[in-house]
């Protein structure tokens, strides 16, 4: 049998391609394997602690996505520290989320460098939440007391804007 060079070039490049789709078609079930072995909303914060949004029903939840490469996320974090811990009616609590990839001990520089005092995700294991990585940072989810995302707050916020955003809700209902 006289096999041309076209035909092994074209035998190679089918092989390639089937590779490739089998390697995508078992990346994307792996994913779709963790996401449902994990309840929704799962992370570990930077002291070890493992909790899930759910813990935190009964308080408004801000989770604030920053990055050390972002001025306005530096900002923002002496607004947030004055947030944090907070009660008008009800609790306030900050939980922050790298936007990078960084090391546990990495987040853990930051959060003394930049005097974070509310609470931080550990990066590994990777936090489970019911939303993607923002576009934009500084980007912060606003979750009501019932466990609902009801705002999307996009760039620098101020305590007063984030206590407004809530007030806005809460009128809504």
């Amino acid at each position: 049998m006289i096999v041309n060079q076209s035909d092994k070039q074209k035998n190679f490049t089918q092989i390639r391609k089937t590779i490739a789709y089998k390697f995508t078609l078992i990346l994307f079930m792996n994913a779709l394997f963790l996401a449902g072995c994990s309840q929704n909303g799962e992370f570990m914060l930077m002291n070890g602690e493992k909790r899930s949004l759910d813990d935190y029903q009964g308080s408004w939840v801000v989770v604030n996505f920053w990055a050390e490469w972002c001025a306005p996320c530096l900002e923002e974090v002496p607004e947030l520290n004055k947030i944090h811990g907070t009660s008008a009616d009800q609790p306030i609590q900050v939980i922050g989320v790298s936007f990078d990839p960084l090391e546990n001990q990495q987040i853990t520089a930051i959060i003394n460098k930049w005097k974070i005092k509310y609470p931080v995700m550990a990066s590994d294991p990777v936090p489970i939440l019911p939303f993607g990585l923002p576009a934009q940072l500084p980007t912060n989810y606003l979750i009501n007391p019932q466990g609902e995302v009801v705002e999307k707050l996009i760039g620098k916020q101020s305590a007063e804007t984030i206590l407004k955003a809530i007030g806005r809700t809460k009128n809504k209902n």
